[in-house]
């Protein structure tokens, strides 16, 4: 069996369904309110281990109630928590998400535990990131953290994904660290500084893939909600088409597309199967409302590929 190592963040997410998304001072009616189990990293691990692969995760939670509930989710869906310590210094991570009807959302995210990740943590895993298949980060956490991470991964000749959301300033040296990159469209301009339409569409994909990989990133992958996926590596570079769906909240879909995309790389498999085998997990965890709730599993998913006559 494969083995991921998802170094990142876990939350308790508070998620409202919502006639529209509010503006500056407004209040709308909410028609629901429920608690979930999110947070980049947790939801990625989760994705992993639903499709049947071995996963150890490594992040933190606050010493209260929230991090006892989504410690015992994380178990449940099969994903080793000996990597998660317990902080008594942060709370635990905590988010608040507005959902409208079309699926769109908006949310405040209050990391806590999550930026307090020590380099001691990722020693005492040390053993564990060598004998993966495949290491997953994201920018959720704290970043001297998410960097040594990448580092020790980079070190064992493990393959490394770097999902750079939310998008902030990054360390020159890390992109060096990475072998696959997976901006959004909007994470990918606020790096590139190249607005959307300010080039043909064509080219924007281009010249945005061009950013990364002259930076020392290996190969990226651009995710483009509904217009699919882009991925270049310099030489080879392929335009994968999106599968519609009635979406109900996209709050975890590009964590599950990340978590696809990593099994398939696992795997060895071909690239442009990694991105559709990410593209079904998104698309499909998009069509429910949550964030690990909406996550399906390795049956679900080989389901939804071959009635599209993909097999996996």
């Amino acid at each position: 069996m494969k083995k991921a190592i998802v170094l990142g963040s876990i939350n308790y997410d508070i998620v409202s369904a919502v006639e529209r998304l509010p503006v500056k001072g407004e209040t709308v009616k909410s028609y629901s309110t429920d608690m979930f189990v999110g947070g980049k990293g947790s939801n990625q691990a989760v994705q992993i281990s639903m499709l049947g692969m071995k996963v150890q995760f490594i992040g933190q939670v606050g010493n209260d109630d929230m991090g006892k509930t989504v410690k015992a989710c994380l178990k449940e869906k099969g994903v080793d928590t000996g990597g998660l310590n317990v902080s008594d210094a942060f709370r635990t991570g905590c988010a608040t998400i507005f959902v409208d009807p079309a699926g769109d959302n908006m949310l405040a995210y209050a990391p806590g535990a999550n930026h307090g990740i020590s380099f001691e943590q990722i020693k005492q895993s040390a053993g564990s990131i060598t004998n993966a298949d495949i290491f997953i980060t994201q920018n959720e956490i704290n970043m001297d953290a998410m960097a040594k991470g990448l580092s020790a991964a980079k070190e064992a000749g493990v393959p490394t994904i770097l999902n750079p959301a939310p998008a902030i300033p990054l360390d020159g040296e890390i992109y060096r660290l990475i072998d696959y990159i997976t901006p959004n469209e909007t994470e990918a301009e606020v790096y590139t500084g190249i607005p959307l339409g300010s080039l043909p569409f064509a080219e924007w994909k281009k010249q945005s893939a061009k950013w990364f990989l002259d930076r020392g990133v290996k190969a990226v992958c651009i995710t483009l909600g509904n217009k699919g996926s882009y991925f270049s590596d310099g030489i080879n570079e392929y335009d994968v088409s999106a599968f519609l769906v009635n979406a109900v909240d996209t709050t975890a879909a590009g964590d599950a597309f990340n978590g696809g995309f990593a099994y398939g790389v696992a795997h060895k498999m071909p690239i442009v199967r990694c991105i559709e085998i990410g593209n079904a997990c998104g698309a499909l965890a998009a069509t429910v409302l949550g964030a690990q709730n909406s996550i399906h599993n390795i049956d679900q998913i080989r389901g939804f590929l071959s009635e599209r006559s993909i097999e996996i």
